[in-house]
């Protein structure tokens, strides 16, 4: 049976086989952002008909783009643009923010809501709050680079933090907002991290498909007094982030 690449050399431009033809147009669309990342590519078969070939050559093509790292290939859903992805260390201090502005990457935290909540136990516990104690909860949507990559469900002891959102909403940052209440410095006790599928709300807001993974992240934050300022449970994308866990320097 005769191939893509069996056919004649006028079906090549100079020395290149097929699937390298459609894999360097492909990744030209991609490196001058014509295709931005997380944008789905066309099906095969609309890739095959777009350059008159063979699907076989099509999935060569996409193959190699994904060897680069430029592309990602969810069998069932599609070929995405592959997102870039951000190193995030779990360390005591350094928090997203300060870490976006090292890489040169724009980022911002976007209110969705807020509410005065009574706490659950598990919050009592994390916060080290009285029973008679209530909470402020503000739902944050981080953005980076124009692209959703994380939800959060932020829960911060009131009286102390009475406000606190409007001064997130004003300064589109956490870090800042508590700076802005005379909280200068965070300091990270503790994180749990598991991983799970997004709810439908998540998924929505992630801009992404409910079969891809989040990861879940339980912070506890306090003030360089050591008392508990902040408890946070966060669904990162796992396209868009990676965490990084270091132990002693090298």
């Amino acid at each position: 049976m005769q191939t893509d690449d069996d056919r004649p050399a006028t079906r090549r431009k100079g020395a290149l086989h097929l699937w390298q033809e459609v894999s360097l147009s492909l990744e030209k669309d991609i490196l001058q952002r014509r295709l931005s990342p997380g944008d789905r590519l066309p099906t095969e078969d609309e890739l095959a008909g777009r350059f008159s070939v063979h699907r076989n050559t099509v999935r060569r093509a996409l193959a190699v783009l994904e060897g680069k790292g430029l592309v990602r290939i969810e069998h069932g859903h599609g070929s995405f643009v592959q997102e870039r992805v951000i190193s995030h260390p779990l360390s005591q201090r350094k928090t997203l923010p300060l870490i976006l502005k090292e890489l040169d990457r724009a980022g911002r935290e976007e209110v969705l809501g807020s509410s005065t909540v009574r706490p659950s136990k598990e919050i009592i516990a994390a916060l080290k709050l009285s029973k008679t104690q209530y909470v402020r909860c503000v739902d944050l949507l981080t953005v980076v680079d124009d692209n959703p990559t994380m939800i959060s469900s932020a829960y911060f002891p009131l009286p102390r933090f009475h406000g606190i959102e409007r001064a997130i909403a004003d300064t589109r940052s956490v870090p800042d907002g508590f700076k802005s209440l005379g909280v200068n410095d965070l300091i990270r006790y503790e994180s749990r991290i598991t991983t799970g599928l997004a709810t439908r709300a998540d998924a929505k807001l992630l801009q992404q498909s409910r079969s891809q993974p989040v990861l879940q992240v339980k912070n506890i934050i306090t003030d360089t007094a050591g008392t508990p300022i902040l408890f946070s449970v966060i669904r990162m994308s796992a396209r868009w982030i990676e965490l990084v866990i270091r132990y002693g320097d090298m």
